[in-house]
């Protein structure tokens, strides 16, 4: 086998495996068939990292995730086992929120949704309909964005990565403001707040992974932001058809 160095240590190699690091050797760059393998691992595998990952994303998600794209990968949660790990904790922690304090929904009429039922709809199942969304949402970042940077499939990645820290938050937003400070998190002033805190973290991810490779950056930024507009309305047609197949 031809030498040639590991991707993810730099180590010279002329096997299947680092000798140093352990990671394989044909890293490639992100395709729909290595997203494919990546779900089938997660499925039939135990994922180690989690903690670090999260920390990472946290402190550094530029970083975190160039790292990751260009194939220093061992180290790392890979995005589609992060992604179902941080959904199953958040679902379960906000249904296990509700039982106890028993919180119903406070919405305001009128806002971002026409529908008050599809209100109330999204309030309470809203991390599923954050699911559903995720692949438009990288579509957006795609287009508006990323292109000369990434594939759409790679967006899919760095969305995912995203939207699992999305849900990170929404675990802590649980924790504090529904446990300890008993809030209702089925407020949609609560909601709001969860919004602001995620889309602030949205423009701290973009800044640093395309601050200075991407041309009129901050103008994109908002953009991007303005389209989520696209998301909301997707997500109303999403409620109202909770709710015209679960309700009617």
């Amino acid at each position: 086998m031809e030498n040639k160095q590991c991707l993810n240590c730099g180590h010279t190699i002329n096997e299947n495996y680092c000798p140093n690091c352990g990671q394989r050797t044909d890293v490639h760059r992100i395709t729909w068939g290595h997203f494919a393998e990546e779900v089938v691992h997660t499925v039939t595998h135990g994922e180690r990292s989690i903690l670090m990952t999260t920390w990472k994303l946290i402190r550094q998600p530029g970083d975190t995730l160039r790292e990751y794209l260009s194939g220093k990968r061992r180290k790392y949660q890979s995005p589609v086992g992060f992604f179902l790990i941080w959904v199953t904790l958040s679902v379960l922690v906000h249904r296990a929120l509700l039982t106890i304090r028993g919180f119903e929904p406070v919405i305001l009429k009128g806002f971002t949704f026409s529908n008050p039922e599809s209100i109330e709809v999204f309030t309470i199942h809203g991390e599923w309909f954050y699911v559903l969304s995720f692949p438009v949402e990288a579509a957006l970042f795609y287009f508006i964005i990323a292109r000369p940077l990434y594939s759409y499939i790679e967006c899919i990645v760095i969305t995912m990565y995203v939207f699992s820290m999305t849900f990170v938050f929404f675990i802590l937003c649980y924790l504090v403001g529904g446990f300890l400070l008993r809030l209702n998190v089925l407020h949609w002033g609560f909601y709001l707040f969860q919004i602001l805190v995620t889309t602030l973290y949205s423009m701290f991810v973009i800044y640093q992974l395309c601050n200075k490779r991407v041309k009129f950056l901050w103008p994109r930024i908002i953009l991007h932001l303005l389209s989520g507009i696209i998301i909301l309305k997707y997500m109303e047609c999403l409620s109202d058809l909770w709710v015209l197949w679960f309700k009617h």
